[in-house]
């Protein structure tokens, strides 16, 4: 899930933390050392729970400290702040020991704020991604380090849910003092790093928390994250020494980087990329128009152009990282005279569509490109629209849009949360704001998720990819792996399937 601009405002003033030494602010001119990272899109809001945007997610994961940790590469989460956690034989409450800990002002961390930062997240009206919590009925601190969560059900994935960025624990006296809006320019954090600065349109600037729970961490003094949309120029910065971390990196600069003596090796990710389409509009409201597409695109051709053979070809919109992957689903072969075919019975022959693609993204350019000149073989036109990845995401989340190129990925290897954001048509956004709903799937979606045996998990959720694939819920594309790179100097720093970056706490700077 790109979730590429949950908040299409970002006309907020810079704000900045005045008690913390401006020398953070020149990273390593000093001898402090300071990890340079860069990324396609820009930081929108500090709050947690306001957000599903992949550049807030990057930088809240290095700011919030959770219940629980998940490690380097997330195939296992443990202790956080909660040492030990106990769940009662009937899979419907769970309680939490919290260690103790302190907020990033030096004020305890107690269970009454992680209470207040899970029912913000859970309840509250803008809360923007609450929707895999739906079994969670109930949170209430019991006394000053215990916590209890009640479900309505049964729910399997929800422990792997209490790592996640939106439930990311603030502290309740500072939220209602400052107000979530003010609170959301220059919060007062929980992980291993504090806020700094907030320069709208050009980064945020992190420094290191003293209050960190975990011992030893951080071991560097901070982190500056900066918004540079282009993708060269991100590795352009890189290569003159202006960044340790280019984050998004075209798949034809890697081996480049990687013989220069950068760290440039992909990384596993829960990604899934696609064209979105909007099932509520003109022509991709008919099953057929949709399949005529679906069939129309190359997509072993596409992978192989865009990610160099570094990812791999859609044939589901899960990603192959996560758990109950369908492995025996094909890869949709290109077949143009059946896309023909297709096309006829959904009575749209000659039919147009607008494509959006994200400025500056050189990967969508090229995918969208080919895209283009395939349908064209069909005798569809697609007219490529390049615009900026705000106004891209205001039309999607409005509905007002054909087909996009976008992307998704999923927290946790656990697949309920990535099928409730992409094809849930109960959730709040839509099936991402494509507009699919099928009621079937949904009641798939339930059941899977409160079935403990594996076996049975994995057959309800192959029959949910096949109903999706067969009903072109998206135009899955490809799956691409995370394409970053990484100075030298930079040890230990591994960005995980679920886009966070777990192992910032011990990572140096040599």
């Amino acid at each position: 899930m790109d979730r590429r601009v949950f908040l299409k405002s970002a006309a907020f003033a810079g704000f900045s933390v005045a008690t913390l030494p401006a020398t953070l602010l020149r990273a390593n001119a000093d001898g402090s050392k300071i990890l340079r990272m860069a990324y396609g899109a820009e930081v929108l809001t500090l709050d947690p729970i306001k957000t599903t945007y992949g550049a807030d997610i990057l930088i809240q994961g290095m700011m919030y400290a959770r219940l629980l940790h998940a490690n380097a590469d997330r195939t296992e989460v443990g202790p956080g702040l909660a040492e030990s956690w106990d769940i009662a034989d009937d899979g419907k409450t769970y309680t939490f020991h919290l260690r103790e800990a302190k907020f990033s002002d030096g004020s305890p961390i107690t269970a009454e704020d992680v209470a207040f930062s899970w029912n913000r997240m859970r309840f509250q009206k803008d809360s923007a991604y609450a929707a895999p919590f739906q079994p969670l009925t109930k949170i209430e601190a019991k006394d000053a380090r215990t916590v209890v969560m009640t479900l309505d059900r049964k729910f399997t994935p929800f422990l792997t849910l209490t790592e996640i960025w939106n439930t990311g624990i603030v502290p309740k006296a500072a939220v209602e003092k400052m107000g979530d809006d003010a609170f959301a320019k220059a919060p007062v954090t929980s992980g291993p790093f504090k806020f700094v600065e907030l320069k709208p349109g050009d980064r945020v600037v992190l420094g290191r928390n003293e209050h960190y729970y975990r011992q030893g961490e951080p071991k560097i003094d901070g982190v500056e994250f900066r918004y540079v949309p282009d993708d060269n120029t991100r590795v352009s910065m890189l290569q003159a020494g202006e960044l340790d971390v280019c984050l998004g990196v075209p798949a034809p600069r890697m081996a480049e980087l990687k013989a220069a003596g950068f760290r440039a090796d992909p990384e596993p990710s829960s990604t899934t990329y696609d064209m979105l389409i909007n099932h509520s509009a003109e022509p991709f409201n008919d099953l057929k128009f949709r399949q005529a597409v679906s069939y129309g695109i190359d997509r072993t051709a596409i992978n192989a152009a865009v990610t160099l053979g570094l990812g791999t070809p859609a044939i589901s919109i899960m990603s192959p990282t996560l758990d109950f992957f369908d492995k025996s689903l094909p890869v949709i072969a290109r077949d143009v005279e059946k896309a023909k075919a297709l096309l006829a019975e959904s009575g749209k022959a000659g039919a147009s569509f607008e494509l959006i693609q994200n400025a500056g993204s050189a990967d969508e350019e090229k995918a969208a490109v080919l895209i283009q000149a395939q349908l064209a073989e069909v005798g569809i036109t697609v007219n490529i629209a390049k615009i900026d990845s705000t106004q891209a995401w205001t039309r999607l989340a409005d509905g007002e849009y054909q087909a996009e190129m976008n992307w998704w990925y999923n927290e946790t290897r656990d697949p309920d949360n990535a099928l409730r954001w992409c094809v849930w048509g109960a959730g709040d956004n839509k099936s991402y704001y494509t507009r699919y709903n099928n009621e079937t799937v949904d009641k798939l979606i339930d059941e899977a998720s409160g079935e403990a045996d594996n076996a049975k998990r994995a057959e309800l959720y192959a029959q949910i990819q096949k109903t999706v694939v067969d009903e072109v819920a998206q135009v899955a594309l490809y799956h691409p792996t995370w394409l970053n790179a990484y100075a030298p100097s930079v040890k230990g720093l591994v960005l995980n399937v679920g886009l966070q970056f777990s192992s910032i706490g011990g990572t140096s700077l040599d």
